[in-house]
C-alpha cells in the first residue's frame, strides 16, 4: 500500500545522523532539505521544516524474527515500556510489537507479522515495509470519508469514529486516522497535527496540509518518473547551487538489498580518467614525456608498437584492440577462449593483441582503443615498480578523498557494493563471468557517487595535476563519431561555447556516465549496475536541472 510517505522535522540533521549511522538504514535519496530511507518495498523522507513535527508511524519485520530485531533495536535505542512491558502482543492483527522513539520525538513501532518468516539474522535488510502512518486532524469524518472515497476501506463494522483511532486499510498496512491530544501507545506522547504526504503503490498521492486538510495530487518529479520508466537500478548525484541525490533498484537482487546513495558501483571504461591523470602526473614529474614510444618504454612486450604516449592517450595509436568496440558486440565473448577469472593483471592482456597487425598509421585518426590504454598502465607499473591500482589508489583516490573508491576482485567485493546484472528473457544474473575478475587501466574501477563528485572537484581545483596539466588533459587532441577527446575525457561543445568535460563506461550489467560543467561548476554522476539506462537518466537531467537558471 504504501511507496513513499514524507514527514516533517526541524532536526534534519540529528535525525539524518540517528537513522543512517545509529540504526544503519540506507539513504536512496537526499538533498539539502531532506533525505530518504529504504524501508523494504517502501521509503520514508523527512523534510526539513521550521518547527517541530511529531507522528506515529510502524514498520513491518517478519514474525520469527522478533525477538531478534528486538534486541537488535535494544543494542541501539531505549525501547519504550508501558505498564512495566517493553512489547505487546496485537491478537486482532496477529502480530508482535515494540515502540521506541527517534530525537524528534516521532513514536516508531516495529510490528512482527506472525504469518511472516524470513531466514537468517534481523537486520535493516529484514524491514518488510512502511506498515502504519498516523494522519492526526481536527477534521476526523471528512478525511476518513474522502479516504474511503478512494477505495482504502475502514477497519471494523462501525465506520469512522472522530473520537477513536480509525485504522483504514488492510493486509499489513493501515492509515490510522485521529483526532489531536490522543496519547500513543507505549508513549507519552500526544497526536498532533502536521502535514505530510504518502504515495500509494498504485502511484495515487494523499497530501495532509499543515491544518489537517486532505488533498489528492501528484507533485511533479519528473526524474523520478524517468527512473521508474525505464526501470533505473543505480544511484544519481547532481551538485548544483545545492546536492541532490537518489538511488533506485537492488544492489543485490537475491537478497533484495537496495541500491543506496554510498553504493559502489562498476564504472567500467570510465576510470580511464584515472589513467590518464596517473600518466600526466608522471610526465609533470619528469619520468615520461608525452612523445615517448611504446616501443622503446616496454621493448619487449611490443617491439613493433612505434605509438606514442600522446596517442595513446587520444586513441590515435592505430595498435591492434583486444576488444574493438567498433566491430564487436558482445564483451562476454572474449572469455570464451580465456576464462575471465584468468584476468587479473594488465600483462594478462598482452597475449590477446600484441601479434595483431596495426589497424593504421600512428595519429592518422581517431578509433577507440582498450588495448591502448592497457599499454599505458604497463607504462605507469614500468615506471614506478608497483602495481597499476596501487598507483591510481595511492596518486589518484587518496588525495582526491575517494575513500570507498577501488579496484577490486569480484570474488572480493566489499560490502555495499552492488553486483552487476545481465537480463536475459526476463531472467537476471550477475556480470561475474561476463567481465575481468578485477579492473585495471582500461576498465573496471568501482566508485561512489560522492567519491566521483570528489575527483571532478580534485582535478579542476588542482589536487591531482597542475593547472597547465589540466589545460593540456582538456585540449581536444582529437575527434571522432562520439564527439571530441583530451587524454582520457570526452569533451562536448556546442556553438562556440564548451558545455561539459564527460567521461562514460558501459560493460556487461555496468552503465556510467559522469560530467563536469565547467560555465555553472556543476558536477552530475550517475551510476547503474544494469546495462543501460545512465544516458537517459542523464539525458533527463541535464534538460530539466542543468538548464540555466
Amino acid at each position: 500500500m504504501f511507496k513513499k510517505v514524507t514527514l516533517y522535522t526541524n532536526q534534519l540533521e540529528d535525525m539524518k545522523g540517528f537513522y543512517e549511522y545509529q540504526l544503519g538504514f540506507r539513504i536512496v535519496e537526499e538533498d539539502e532539505s531532506s533525505f530518504t530511507l529504504s524501508i523494504g518495498e517502501s521509503q520514508l523522507v523527512f523534510q526539513e521544516s521550521e518547527r517541530p513535527a511529531i507522528y506515529h508511524y510502524a514498520l513491518n519485520i517478519p514474525g520469527n524474527q522478533f525477538t531478534l530485531a528486538k534486541w537488535w533495536a535494544g543494542e541501539r535505542v531505549t525501547l519504550n515500556r508501558q505498564e512495566g512491558m517493553d512489547e505487546v502482543f496485537y491478537a486482532n492483527f496477529d502480530a508482535d510489537a515494540f515502540y521506541f522513539q527517534d530525537p524528534a520525538g516521532n513514536v516508531i513501532e516495529f510490528i512482527a507479522r506472525r504469518s511472516v518468516d524470513r531466514m537468517g539474522n534481523f537486520t535493516v535488510d529484514s524491514l518488510l515495509s512502511i506498515s502504519e502512518v498516523s494522519i492526526t486532524t481536527p477534521h476526523v469524518e471528512e478525511v476518513g470519508k474522502q479516504l474511503e472515497e478512494m477505495d482504502i476501506p475502514v477497519r471494523g463494522y462501525k465506520g469512522i469514529d472522530p473520537n477513536a483511532l480509525n485504522f483504514l486499510g488492510s493486509g499489513h498496512a493501515y492509515i490510522l486516522l485521529v483526532a489531536p491530544k490522543r496519547v500513543w501507545y507505549f508513549s507519552k506522547q500526544k497526536s498532533e497535527t502536521h502535514p505530510l504526504s504518502i504515495e500509494l503503490s498504485d502511484g495515487r498521492h494523499i497530501n495532509i496540509t499543515e491544518d489537517g486538510r486532505f488533498q489528492q495530487e501528484k507533485p511533479a518529479t519528473p526524474i523520478m518518473d524517468k527512473m521508474e520508466e525505464i526501470d533505473f537500478s543505480g544511484a544519481v548525484f547532481l551538485r548544483k547551487e545545492e546536492t541532490w541525490t537518489a538511488a533506485r533498484g537492488f544492489a543485490n537482487r537475491a537478497d533484495e538489498r537496495p541500491n543506496a546513495v554510498d553504493t559502489r558501483f562498476g564504472i567500467a571504461s570510465g576510470s580511464k580518467i584515472f589513467t590518464a591523470v596517473a600518466v600526466c602526473q608522471l610526465v609533470e614529474a619528469g619520468k615520461l614525456n608525452f612523445h615517448d614510444k611504446l616501443s622503446e618504454l616496454l621493448p619487449q612486450a611490443f617491439p613493433h608498437f612505434d605509438v606514442t604516449i600522446h596517442q595513446l592517450l587520444t586513441h590515435t595509436s592505430g595498435m591492434p584492440d583486444y576488444f574493438d568496440e567498433q566491430v564487436m558486440g558482445d564483451y562476454e565473448e572474449l572469455w570464451k577462449q580465456r576464462p575471465m577469472y584468468t584476468m587479473q593483471t594488465a600483462s594478462d592482456f598482452i597475449p590477446l593483441f600484441k601479434d595483431q597487425p596495426m589497424m593504421f598509421k600512428p595519429g592518422e585518426r581517431f578509433r577507440y582503443n582498450n588495448a591502448g590504454f592497457i599499454a599505458l598502465g604497463l607504462i605507469v607499473e614500468q615506471v614506478t615498480g608497483k602495481e597499476f591500482a596501487e598507483v591510481v589508489e595511492e596518486q589518484i583516490f587518496g588525495p582526491a578523498k575517494m575513500e570507498s573508491s577501488g579496484y577490486f576482485r569480484l570474488d572480493r567485493l566489499p560490502g555495499e557494493t552492488a553486483f552487476g546484472y545481465i537480463e536475459e528473457d526476463g531472467v537476471w544474473r550477475t556480470n561475474q563471468y561476463a567481465i575481468p575478475i578485477r579492473g585495471g587501466a582500461d576498465g573496471g574501477a568501482y566508485v561512489t557517487a560522492s567519491d566521483m563528485a570528489n575527483f571532478w572537484s580534485s582535478l579542476v581545483d588542482g589536487a591531482l595535476v597542475t593547472k597547465e596539466m589540466l589545460e593540456t588533459m582538456l585540449q581536444v587532441h582529437a575527434s571522432g563519431e562520439d564527439g571530441d577527446y583530451g587524454y582520457g575525457i570526452w569533451i562536448q561543445s556546442q556553438g562556440d561555447g564548451l558545455v561539459k568535460y564527460h567521461v562514460m563506461g558501459y560493460d556487461p550489467g555496468v552503465c556510467f556516465h559522469s560530467a563536469f560543467y565547467p560555465e555553472e561548476g556543476n558536477i552530475l554522476t550517475v551510476l547503474s549496475n544494469k546495462g543501460a539506462g545512465a544516458y537517459k537518466i542523464t539525458e533527463t537531467i541535464e534538460d530539466l536541472r542543468m538548464k540555466k537558471e
